[in-house]
């Protein structure tokens, strides 16, 4: 790329997230200090954006756009990226903004950004691939993926594996900390995420009552909100908690022995960082994208999302873990979440604007 005296850096989100928001904000307060680069921040609008009340700079730079409709750069009174990170790519108005950056400016790079991961023999992912690298993959120049679940998707896509770089997620290191030891957290369950169908919930109730038989000690916590109303099956050990605050999520991630997630499917997953940085030793899916990086034999128990039995031995697995071995699981998922953290998306950010520049 032509050296320029600014260099137009634009970030397209859809619906931006609280997690992502805040790894924005910290890329975005470590370019300040480059003078040359103008980073801008384009997110489709939704009903949960009144909730962020942020007052700052960062914020109120950001650009809302409908995802029903098309801009120009123009339009955004933006002049043409020389790079630009585009989130997904069935968004209409972020298609055409790319569209728009290879016909004005031959010069400029497009970064897919995706968090999807690989789904083995799935139709849907199959056709995908083929469709994606048909049409849209030539206008991509790399591509940015949380970890190796995403990168194997990316080379599905077609994308050389030196062209895909990862860690793109992290979770509030600064909030979400291992601060208990495993023989104060209590004999409970945590499961945090939305209530919905692919989080499989009902099946996580229906195995934890058939146990709870012959453990009654043990409690199981839901944490979210969703469409399935899972209120009916609060008891004595079943207890439904609305979605918290971070600081009060890692409370009760510290006060827990462990961490849950029976999703049927889900592409990363931040909520098993968050409970990994805590320390929780994880019963996880074997659908979840963040296995590789987060989950090994010393912290979790990995098992079929569609097999009752499966997720019932985990619990009896789980429940009879030494203290001992609790504790290695506490430092070891500490361990293994450490280097997801905003300094190091920062880093893989920075090499992919490396790869045109050269000069940051």
């Amino acid at each position: 790329m032509k050296i320029k005296m600014k260099i137009n850096i634009y970030y397209t989100v859809d619906e931006l997230s609280r997690y992502m928001y805040f790894l924005l904000k910290y890329i975005d307060s470590q370019l300040k200090k480059k003078k040359f680069i103008n980073f801008k921040i384009i997110s489709t609008e939704f009903s949960n954006k009144v909730s962020y009340k942020e007052e700052n700079e960062f914020f109120r730079n950001i650009i809302w756009i409908n995802q029903n409709k098309i801009y120009s750069w123009d339009d955004l009174k933006l002049e043409t990226p020389d790079i630009y990170f585009q989130s997904g790519w069935s968004k209409k108005p972020f298609n055409h903004l790319s569209k728009l950056t290879k016909q004005k400016n031959k010069n400029s790079k497009i970064i897919l950004v995706s968090d999807n991961s690989y789904q083995k023999r799935k139709i849907r992912q199959i056709l995908g691939a083929i469709f994606f690298k048909i049409f849209l993959k030539k206008k991509f120049d790399f591509a940015w993926v949380p970890g190796l679940s995403g990168k194997k998707l990316m080379i599905k896509f077609g994308f050389e594996e030196k062209k895909i770089f990862t860690k793109m997620y992290s979770s509030l290191i600064d909030v979400y900390k291992n601060l208990t030891k495993v023989k104060k957290r209590k004999k409970q369950f945590l499961f945090v995420g939305q209530f919905i169908k692919r989080k499989n919930v009902e099946r996580l109730i229906d195995v934890f009552r058939s146990l709870n038989v012959s453990n009654k000690e043990w409690k199981l916590l839901l944490v979210g909100n969703g469409n399935l109303d899972l209120k009916k099956n609060k008891t004595k050990n079943i207890k439904i908690i609305d979605h918290l605050s971070p600081s009060k999520l890692s409370k009760l991630y510290n006060e827990s022995l462990f961490f849950i997630l029976p999703s049927t499917q889900d592409h990363w997953a931040l909520v098993v960082h968050e409970a990994s940085l805590c320390g929780c030793f994880l019963l996880l899916s074997k659908n979840i994208g963040s296995i590789t990086e987060l989950a090994n034999k010393k912290n979790s128990i990995v098992f079929d999302p569609n097999s009752k039995s499966d997720l019932q031995k985990s619990f009896i697995k789980a429940i009879a873990l030494t203290n001992k071995q609790l504790d290695i699981a506490n430092k070891e998922s500490e361990k293994l979440a450490s280097s997801y953290n905003y300094k190091n998306s920062y880093k893989e950010f920075i090499k992919i604007v490396n790869k045109f520049t050269k000069i940051i």
